[in-house]
């Protein structure tokens, strides 16, 4: 059973909207701030950070409202909720037309930052049919010998699923 660890007035809020959203039955266990509005110390032992949203499902902890929404509409979404790829492939083609990188010439910390929903969208949006100047960037990111070094120490990851 999904459970969401829901700190009062905080971004998990936007975790049990979703989850409503989708129509996916869950668990709250419920913390509430201190004084100072901080979250209570019991958090950490959810997960190493102390802090909401965080949520645990199949043996699975996931912390950040971004990387939950991923994960929820990944696994429950059934293609719900998604917002329509095309435009935002097209306009990432476009931009891969002037130039190798998103920021100019060189490679920067934007490319890290575009690596994910681009990784996503070829595992799931059709990015392979008809964005090539897309499929090219991120070849060149996945030869990049830090980003190798990365997924060594880090594990391998599959986005979209």
């Amino acid at each position: 059973m999904l459970t969401v660890h829901h700190l009062n007035n905080s971004r998990s809020q936007r975790v049990l909207w979703l989850l409503e959203e989708l129509g996916v039955a869950y668990d709250i266990v419920r913390y509430q701030r201190q004084a100072d509005m901080r979250a209570p110390p019991e958090l950490r032992a959810i997960h190493p950070l102390g802090k909401s949203p965080v949520i645990t499902d199949d043996g699975k902890t996931i912390a950040e409202s971004g990387a939950i929404a991923e994960y929820l509409i990944g696994t429950y979404g059934n293609g719900r909720l998604i917002p329509p790829l095309k435009l935002h492939m097209a306009f990432w083609e476009s931009e891969l037309s002037k130039g190798e990188w998103f920021a100019g010439e060189a490679f920067t910390a934007v490319d890290i930052q575009m690596s994910f929903p681009l990784e996503a969208a070829a595992a799931r949006g059709g990015l392979q049919r008809g964005y090539p100047k897309t499929m090219a960037f991120l070849e060149r990111i996945h030869a990049r010998p830090a980003y190798q070094h990365a997924l060594e120490k880090g594990g391998p990851y599959q986005v979209g699923r």
